[in-house]
């Protein structure tokens, strides 16, 4: 306890020898010493694209459309020579629009035509088959491979399929798996007794040996959920510190998750790889309200 008084005589002329305290300028420390431990906060990033908003699909696909309507002109002359056999099957396909004939009353707008096209539309056009493609779709065989032909499917002309946004994961609501809301950032919380809470290391007191708190960390890590977990911490330095009600501090370091997978080594030991809006309705309210500036909200 450290204090500063100002004493002067009853005449003001000196200092005489008793103190009078001023309790305004009172400054104490406290000499308890705190528990320290390491939290993790382990972290899955996005694996594809954010979902798009309704309004921001519309205007991509304004975008999209208004882009292949200003586009140039197929060049048809230039990949079917006139007087061929794929001339007339690519004439076939893709008929000459209709003539501005000046006669004729067109409710929706008289036509454009400019090198056999509508200007007022996109051009779509459809390309003729090859012989080798045409006999395999009269076979019944997949477009662009025969007998024999070592490159399967890899045809110009085979429609590309994207893969689906919900996985088998998101379909059974499996919150232990990481191929689940592959869109958004989730973040590994444990239950080791009967809490949910990120992954909390305490620091050894009976160890005379003082050990970093990222590596402190990762041997936690290593001991709740096996070595076959690639991840790296984002800093040596922590980024958070949280004080609860007692004198414990914790820690937390940032972390990436690259690959591997997290296996319980103790059969009482439960986790989850859950989202922002997740954990807020799993962890304990003042805790989730101290760390949500560190969660990402993609």
């Amino acid at each position: 306890m450290i204090g500063r008084a100002a004493v002067r005589s009853s005449n003001g002329s000196g200092f005489n020898s008793s103190l009078s305290l001023r309790a305004g300028s009172m400054m104490c420390y406290s000499t308890q010493s705190s528990a320290i431990s390491s939290t993790l906060l382990l972290s899955r990033n996005p694996v594809i694209t954010s979902d798009v908003p309704k309004f921001e699909a519309q205007y991509y696909k304004y975008q999209n459309e208004l882009w292949k309507r200003l586009m140039w002109t197929f060049p048809s002359w230039f990949y079917f020579k006139k007087g061929t056999i794929s001339e007339v099957a690519y004439r076939e396909l893709n008929p000459p629009p209709v003539f501005n004939n000046p006669r004729i009353e067109f409710p929706k707008g008289r036509p454009v035509i400019v090198h056999q096209r509508d200007r007022r539309f996109k051009q779509e056009i459809k390309v003729p088959k090859s012989y080798k493609d045409a006999k395999a779709a009269e076979e019944g065989e997949e477009v662009g491979a025969t007998s024999g032909d070592s490159s399967k499917g890899d045809s110009m002309s085979r429609q590309v399929i994207p893969n689906s946004r919900t996985t088998e994961a998101d379909k059974t609501n499996d919150l232990k798996s990481l191929e689940r809301k592959l869109a958004r950032t989730l973040y590994l919380t444990v239950k080791p007794q009967g809490k949910w809470i990120l992954p909390n290391f305490p620091e050894e007191t009976a160890s005379e040996e003082v050990k970093p708190l990222h590596t402190l960390a990762e041997e936690g890590l290593y001991k709740l959920g096996g070595s076959n977990i690639n991840y790296f911490n984002v800093s040596k330095t922590p980024c958070h510190v949280y004080k609860g009600d007692s004198a414990q501090k914790e820690y937390i370091i940032k972390s990436h998750i690259l690959a591997g997978i997290f296996e319980p080594q103790t059969a009482d030991l439960d986790f989850k790889w859950l989202t922002k809006e997740e954990l807020k309705d799993t962890l304990d309210k003042s805790y989730y309200q101290d760390i949500e500036h560190l969660l990402s909200d993609v």
